[in-house]
């Protein structure tokens, strides 16, 4: 399929959809923390229960560390498990099944904001666990299968697939806002996070219904199933199609989750210890940190996923074709690219002085801190966020971009899961590596 051909409407608005609907729901479960406090707090206490970290239950002081555990090992198991299976699971059962699972697991979660577990908190606990797995299981498959079934269409549809996992970001900072905003009820705050979320699923499964549907669709499945065909016998077994995928796509794919390894050694986990250098007041104390660290961030990720669109570091990516099928032969008959993009290091070279945002903002403002600061004005931190977030978009997105012209036709799907396998093993890495850049930045505030 021609990188540049029209892509209609509706296909775009599905990719934008299944985008957004892959990371929705797991966004407004942890934007509703004050309802899972709300749940598994000291009863005793009454309305008396959140005054101060002190009467935090072991149930509530564990509940995010759990959260964030259960579903980084769940999330990273099943994005290389999809790269593996995806030869032998259809792409229906992978998106449709896995959607459908989204969608159960919220449902139950919906369900359980209108029933009183203040007799059974650990139950409930476990209950909730066990939906954290599921969803961040039917998440890695729907990301991978995505990126991989993108990966077949004109790069617009990957534009939009990505996009719409950033404006699910949008959504559940301007969610947490409004509920800051009216200072309603947590449960009720929760009740409708979920129901928007079951809303979107629903949506979503009935666009990708519609999607598989349309001539557009089986016009761009029948190529690449030719071409599955035509090359049945020289592909061999599952095992030597993923290592021959793998060493076409590696370096691409260290970009692309380098990119979100740097973004996630900070973010959020050291950034939201920043605070505002203007007086004391409801902004700086209540709302600075939504807005500025959470907003920002997301509109500047999503401008950044929208840039290819206008502007790229190459206008096309390689053929798939040239020189006996492989663009990497193609490369021993002509000198390095001068130009940055798939065929050369610029791209690679962009991603990795990303890292220079780690400094930078940690050289920003915040009170009780060890490490030094530099940047004593909310100005500097706001603009230093923009660029960290919009590069963040823009490298991860050409990097995805790129990706198909660098396999053949029949092997973008399965590139397309590696892609992702490699993308949640980075972002593990640098959940893991967060821990130490917290320590770094020596906050010492207490409640």
């Amino acid at each position: 399929m021609d990188n540049q051909s029209k892509v209609p409407f509706p296909v775009l608005v599905v990719f934008y959809a299944i985008g957004l609907a892959s990371l929705l729901p797991w966004n407004f479960f942890i934007t509703a923390d004050g309802y899972w406090q709300y749940k598994l707090r000291n009863v005793s206490l009454g309305d008396d229960w959140n005054v101060g970290k002190a009467n935090y239950t072991t149930l509530q002081i564990t509940f995010t560390s759990t959260m964030v555990i259960i579903s980084n090992v769940f999330c990273t198991v099943f994005l290389v498990v999809s790269s593996a299976i995806v030869n032998r699971v259809s792409e229906w059962m992978r998106h449709a099944g896995s959607l459908a699972v989204s969608l159960a697991a919220m449902i139950v979660v919906t369900v359980m904001t209108f029933i009183n577990t203040d007799s059974w908190q650990l139950g409930f606990y476990i209950v909730t666990m066990i939906i954290v797995a599921l969803l961040n299981m039917a998440v890695a498959v729907v990301q991978a299968s995505s990126y991989g079934l993108a990966g077949m269409f004109p790069e617009s549809c990957m534009s939009g697939l990505v996009s719409g996992q950033a404006i699910s970001g949008i959504f559940s900072s301007v969610a947490m806002i409004v509920s800051l905003l009216v200072g309603g009820n947590d449960v009720i705050s929760a009740l409708i996070f979920f129901l928007v979320a079951d809303v979107t699923l629903v949506l979503t499964i009935a666009g990708y219904i519609y999607l598989t549907k349309t001539k557009y669709y089986a016009e761009v499945k029948s190529a690449v199933v030719k071409g599955e065909v035509d090359k049945k016998q020289s592909i061999g077994n599952d095992w030597e199609s993923y290592r021959t995928v793998l060493k076409k796509v590696w370096l691409m794919g260290l970009t692309c989750g380098g990119t979100l390894l740097f973004t996630l050694m900070i973010y959020p986990a050291v950034l939201v210890y920043v605070t505002s250098t203007l007086p004391d007041s409801r902004w700086t104390e209540v709302f600075f940190q939504p807005t500025i660290t959470f907003l920002v961030f997301n509109i500047g990720d999503w401008l950044g996923r929208e840039a290819p669109r206008l502007v790229k570091w190459s206008p096309e990516t390689p053929k798939r074709n040239e020189v006996s099928g492989s663009p990497y032969l193609s490369r021993l008959h002509s000198s390095v690219s001068k130009k940055p993009g798939p065929d050369g290091w610029g791209l690679h070279i962009v991603g990795a002085t990303r890292v220079i945002f780690i400094p930078l903002l940690m050289l920003c403002h915040g009170d009780n801190k060890t490490f030094p600061t530099l940047f004593d004005n909310d100005g500097y931190y706001v603009a230093l966020l923009f660029l960290f977030a919009f590069t963040n978009g823009y490298v991860m997105t050409l990097a995805l971009i790129y990706y198909p012209g660098l396999v053949l036709e029949e092997e973008t799907e399965l590139a397309g899961t590696i892609m992702g396998a490699i993308l949640g093993i980075e972002m593990v890495i640098g959940s893991l590596l967060s821990p130490a850049f917290v320590m770094l930045w020596g906050p010492t505030g207490t409640d």
